[in-house]
């Protein structure tokens, strides 16, 4: 192996481990308009989110998931006289209900490694005590 080989893999390999290490989940914490939802009824958070996407009774336990996707012109940058796509993303919402009342919202991100925390707050934005 030549130096210059020997260069080459250690190049590839830098680049691969910088990769992989830029792959890290983003941090889901907690938000504003996520805690607000805490103890809100059934009808409340319908009458201000809107229609889930996707709704599961499960026993005493209702669970909504809503999702909302970034606007089209969010995904790209301009740049000089053009200009460039950034990574689509979104945020999945899930609405726990117990007993007719917000128990607990969570948010998961669209990838995982892009904070759309913004796109979450969105779906409740509406949504006041």
């Amino acid at each position: 192996m030549t130096v210059q080989d020997f260069l080459s893999l250690a190049l590839v390999l830098t680049g691969g481990i910088a990769l992989v290490s830029c792959s890290t989940p983003a941090h889901v914490g907690e938000y504003p308009n996520q805690q607000r939802m805490i103890g809100q009824s059934t009808s409340a958070i319908l009458a201000c989110a809107g229609t889930p996407k996707k709704e599961m009774v499960d026993g005493e336990r209702t669970v909504l998931h809503y999702y909302r996707e970034a606007p089209i012109l969010e995904e790209s940058r301009p740049v000089g006289k053009g200009s460039f796509a950034t990574v689509r993303h979104g945020c999945w919402a899930t609405v726990i209900l117990s007993d007719n009342r917000v128990v607990a919202v969570q948010y998961r991100f669209v990838p995982a490694t892009f904070d759309a925390s913004n796109d979450c707050e969105e779906i409740f934005e509406t949504c006041a005590r």
